[in-house]
């Protein structure tokens, strides 16, 4: 009767701990608001993500009376800024252009294929996109924005990463 108690006792506690996420499975690690307070994970987790070299995405967007649009995207370069805050830069994009009536995305508008979007953004809300014509070599358009941002790490992390600039 005893070993009945036990094996239940386990399977109890067993059942009520929180499993590690598979090592392939995409999970928030960090979740701030337009100003960058933390609102899931932490920034350190975000900081221990990238210097064990997880792969990450970036998820961001917007809503209004009469449209909402959100977006995720994989980041192409980070730095760590004095060990406490991260920036993000996201590859350049070709504008599209988006009939809002019937939801749908083209190139219709052949005079955007020379102009790109470009954004870094960090850990503190910041969001700053820049329209870049690409033909002429000129800045079109800058707009610096706060988001709520959501930064997704891809496996567990098993370890605490060590700073790139430390000695082995």
């Amino acid at each position: 009767m005893k070993k009945i108690g036990l094996f239940f006792a386990i399977v109890f506690i067993y059942s009520c701990s929180q499993p590690k996420p598979p090592k392939n499975e995409w999970h928030i690690v960090l979740k701030t608001d337009r100003d960058g307070s933390v609102l899931h994970g932490s920034k350190g987790d975000l900081i221990n993500a990238i210097r064990n070299g997880q792969d990450l995405k970036i998820g961001w967007g917007g809503k209004r009376k009469d449209f909402s649009i959100e977006h995720i995207s994989e980041p192409i370069w980070l730095a760590i800024l004095s060990e406490q805050e991260v920036m993000a830069h996201l590859d350049p994009q070709v504008l599209s252009g988006i009939d809002w009536d019937s939801l749908n995305a083209s190139y219709e508008d052949t005079s955007l294929l020379q102009k790109e979007w470009r954004v870094v953004l960090t850990t503190k809300g910041d969001f700053d996109a820049v329209w870049y014509d690409k033909k002429v070599d000129t800045l079109i358009r800058r707009w610096p924005q706060k988001h709520i941002m959501t930064w997704f790490a891809q496996g567990s992390q098993e370890k605490e990463g060590v700073p790139f600039f430390s000695k082995p």
